[in-house]
This record gives structure tokens, C-alpha cells and sequence, in this order.
């Protein structure tokens, strides 16, 4: 019984956490995701953009972190996140944090 206790507690202490900012960031591109803003841009909507005034979403200023925000737009359309997967590991994401958010875009 204590040696179960003690894995679990060693496993919990090495498995890295998401930053409050982080967890924002992937909301953010949840919500993206479901009012889909990233359509193909057309002359019409280039138009309407003109006149109106509202614009796309602009990338985030943190490359970290707008890479995290399109690998779960890509995990949410069903498409190809492999390359975004290798780039969330270069940038510090440990494998574990990178599954359990793709599980939690799907």
C-alpha cells in the first residue's frame, strides 16, 4: 500500500502542469474553434472587413504560446497536428501536457 502511494506521489511531482496563462490561451483557441474564425478569407469577406471595420484574429505575440493555440485549433478540426506536436516539445511542453490537451480540444 505505501509503495503505491509513494509512485503516485514521484509521478505527480514530475509531470509538469499548465501556467494559468497557458490553460487561457488554450480556451481562447477552443472558443476559436467553435465560432470558426479560421475560414479561407474570399474577396467578400475581405470586403466586409473594409467597411465594417472588424478584423481576424491576430496571432498571439508569444510564439510558445500561439503554437500551442494552433496545435489545439488543429486537434478541434480533426487535421494533422504532428509537426505542431514536435514544435510544442522544442519549446518546452512535456509530452504528457501536450496529450492531455490535445485530449481535451477533441
Amino acid at each position: 500500500m505505501t509503495m503505491s502511494v509513494q509512485i503516485r506521489a514521484e509521478t505527480e511531482a514530475t509531470t509538469p502542469t499548465l501556467s494559468a496563462l497557458e490553460w487561457k490561451v488554450v480556451s481562447l483557441a477552443m472558443r476559436e474553434a467553435e465560432s470558426g474564425i479560421e475560414r479561407p478569407r474570399g474577396w467578400l469577406s475581405r470586403w466586409i472587413e473594409g467597411s465594417t471595420g472588424i478584423r481576424p484574429k491576430l496571432p498571439l505575440a508569444d510564439p510558445r504560446l500561439e503554437t500551442l493555440r494552433r496545435f489545439v485549433a488543429r486537434v478541434r478540426a480533426r487535421a494533422d497536428a504532428s509537426d505542431l506536436n514536435s514544435r510544442l516539445v522544442e519549446f518546452g511542453f512535456h509530452p504528457s501536457q501536450i496529450s492531455a490537451v490535445a485530449l481535451i480540444a477533441r
